[in-house]
């Protein structure tokens, strides 16, 4: 797998425009052919087994919230495929600039990255699958 991976620092101020533009984009990527997205919210920024937290690595303010995204495509090949649709589409153009006036652009974290290993529990996995999960959803999408 190759994903696309950001570290976004979010004024609580902004967190629903944040998730909104967010989840349009990631909805921009499918469509072009990207196998998906996912937006996790850190819920638990506490230095755990010897590791550093995240607010030492990055510089979180008080009143931000941290997110990361990850963009999924099958491998670079598949990347290189998507990417100049993706990057063509009005519709992204229009969501960066909704994105710059949300947060400081100039402190997202973004790197592309390959898998190494994969190790899933499968029937864990399936158990997850088919458990329904509370997720947000934007203002302005219906919800089933």
């Amino acid at each position: 797998m190759y994903l696309i991976w950001f570290l976004h620092r979010v004024p609580r101020s902004r967190e629903e425009d944040f998730r909104t533009v967010v989840h349009d984009a990631v909805e921009v990527f499918r469509r072009h052919g990207a196998i998906g997205g996912t937006v996790m919210e850190v819920s638990d920024p506490e230095a755990k087994y010897g590791c550093s937290d995240i607010a030492s690595a990055v510089d979180v303010a008080s009143d931000e919230v941290v997110y990361a995204e990850l963009t999924y495509f099958h491998d670079r090949a598949h990347y290189d495929e998507v990417m100049p649709k993706v990057d063509a589409d009005p519709e992204l153009a229009e969501l960066y600039d909704k994105l710059v006036e949300t947060v400081d652009i100039s402190r997202i974290l973004r790197s592309e990255m390959s898998t190494v290993f994969e190790l899933i529990n499968t029937e864990e996995d399936a158990k997850y699958r088919r458990t329904p999960h509370r997720h947000w959803h934007p203002a302005h999408q219906e919800t089933a």
